[in-house]
């Protein structure tokens, strides 16, 4: 973790609770209080290098954009670089270059794959939390490029598997780690905006890895074939881009001074992420009780199928839009290159990646999640529809654009939708790692069974879409029933609150409010 500064070292401790151990902040309104109690001369402005004349408002702006561009870039590499080391082994086994790798082989390994990679999740997110990002996040992502590197050393498909089985390991911790990470830098009702940036970048990351890989994958040096090449370059760009994450990347903000770099800045960061939520955290000791949490909340269940149903519905679109891409390309040209038809596949992704970003801000603007995510369910719905029942190619090739629209976007604000609505930093790093492997489960036990089915009469691509449709539908049904549990939950806090039923606070030792997390009736549920 990043050494803090003496004074700033000293004053934290200062200002936490004799018992509690960590630094608690329970309102807005205690801040000043608690920082007025500080003993010894406060930093004045211009020790710190500011401009005296510059406003509150200009200092808050200009953190936020440093936080930006100091928190989402090195967590869209890693979310860039886990596609680009996930796709590995499709185009292995698409080349068929090296040694032969059929249906049921691919499949093995994508299950081997699943379990490593789904599992541990919320462990992970676990130790995260306790270790820190740079810690945890920068290591997977050098352990992945190593081992990226050697699926192209082994001499056959059961090397293969094995070199899969152990990158499932590391690559596992990325997506939930770098979402978990985001939530701990923005305040709920900012959440939208930044976990849009990051989500669009997996969609633009897996169309641009398609691309540069069509060109791979005809290099033909040192004995090593394109497929072989593909892996060594993605490793050695993984393992490089892990040393400048470890560096560059900032610790959690009870704990930071990249990001906020004096006293001044920390309190700053606490109004503008706490701001009305009361029972807001910055900082919590591990305790194991945040397991039981997670698995007794029925919001625990809701948001697994709000977001399994779109996460694999998300990863069956992209097949079928390989597919589509490839058979427009073969009728709008007599003999495709494999550039022209990764060349079609771009433009879908690019649509998403600007759908996702503008209704991510949207849903931050009307501070309404529920109602975009039905609507953007739509799209996928009206996309699989077409995949079921329309033969024709470019129809089809169009359908991939709602799709994306529907599965990216929707996708993007179901993350936000779930992060919002639970409380506790423990807590919510574990729910989102149940979500994440959860999905991740059930589509790899799944997709690999659609796109390897028998391909006899053309029913292999109507059956699989006939699932993601089913999916689809389970989506929209979730996020209604999701939406209506969380209103009653609201009313019913409303009502607490009315009756003057609140938390009883304990200053000297761990709160109640603290263990409720988002059960306090002063925890409003946002739809």
């Amino acid at each position: 973790m990043s050494a803090l500064n003496p004074q700033l070292a000293i004053s934290r401790l200062q200002t936490a609770s004799p018992g509690a151990g960590s630094l608690r902040v329970q309102s807005q309104a205690s801040i000043p209080v608690v920082l007025g109690a500080i003993p010894g001369p406060q930093p004045a402005a211009e020790d710190s290098g500011e401009d005296a004349s510059i406003t509150e408002t200009d200092k808050q702006k200009r953190l936020q954009t440093r936080i930006d561009w100091m928190i989402l870039p090195p967590l869209t590499i890693c979310y860039f670089l886990l596609f680009t080391n996930r796709m590995n082994v499709q185009l292995i086994y698409s080349s068929n270059q090296r040694y032969p790798l059929d249906n049921n082989r691919y499949a093995i390994i994508q299950f081997l794959f699943t379990i490593t990679y789904a599992l541990p999740e919320p462990l992970w997110n676990v130790l995260l939390r306790r270790l820190g990002p740079r810690v945890w996040l920068a290591p997977a992502l050098l352990l992945s490029g190593f081992l990226a590197v050697f699926c192209a050393v082994v001499k056959d498909w059961q090397g293969l598997a094995a070199i899969r089985f152990l990158i499932g390991l590391p690559l596992g911790a990325l997506f939930p780690g770098c979402m978990y990470y985001i939530t701990c830098w923005y305040p709920r009702r900012k959440l939208g905006r930044p976990v849009a940036i990051f989500y669009a970048g997996g969609a633009m990351g897996s169309s641009l890895a398609n691309l540069l890989n069509s060109a791979l994958v005809k290099i033909n040096v040192s004995g090593r074939v394109g497929s072989d090449w593909v892996c060594i370059i993605w490793g050695l760009v993984t393992v490089i881009s892990a040393m400048v994450v470890f560096f560059f990347i900032p610790d959690f903000p009870d704990e930071d001074d990249k990001i906020l770099r004096s006293e001044a800045e920390h309190t700053m960061f606490k109004k503008w992420y706490v701001a009305t939520d009361s029972t807001r955290n910055i900082s919590e000791h591990y305790r194991p009780h945040a397991w039981k949490q997670v698995f007794t909340d029925m919001k625990t269940l809701l948001f697994i199928f709000v977001r399994m149903s779109t996460v694999v519905a998300r990863d069956g679109l992209t097949q079928r839009q390989r597919e589509n891409a490839s058979a427009l390309a073969a009728k709008l040209f007599t003999h495709p290159s494999d550039t022209t038809k990764t060349l079609l596949y771009v433009p879908p992704a690019f649509l998403a990646v600007i759908t996702t970003i503008y209704i991510g801000i949207l849903s931050d603007k009307t501070n309404q999640r529920g109602y975009y995510i039905m609507v953007t369910s739509w799209f996928s719905i009206t996309a699989f529809i077409i995949f079921v029942s329309s033969e024709s190619v470019t129809l089809q090739y169009v359908a991939g654009f709602l799709g994306s629209i529907g599965t990216w976007a929707g996708g993007a604000i179901s993350w936000v939708w779930m992060a919002n609505n639970v409380e506790g930093l423990f807590k919510r790093a574990i729910m989102i790692g149940v979500n994440v492997g959860t999905g991740n489960l059930i589509g790899g036990f799944t997709i690999p069974a659609t796109v390897t089915m028998p391909k006899k009469e053309g029913n292999y691509k109507m059956i699989g879409s006939a699932y993601f449709l089913g999916l689809s539908f389970l989506h929209f049904a979730a996020i209604v029933f999701t939406r209506w549990y969380l209103s009653n939950q609201n009313r019913e806090k409303q009502h607490q609150l009315q009756q003057g039923i609140r938390d009883q606070k304990d200053p000297n030792s761990v709160t109640e409010e603290e263990d409720r997390g988002d059960k306090s009736p002063d925890f409003e549920y946002i739809l």
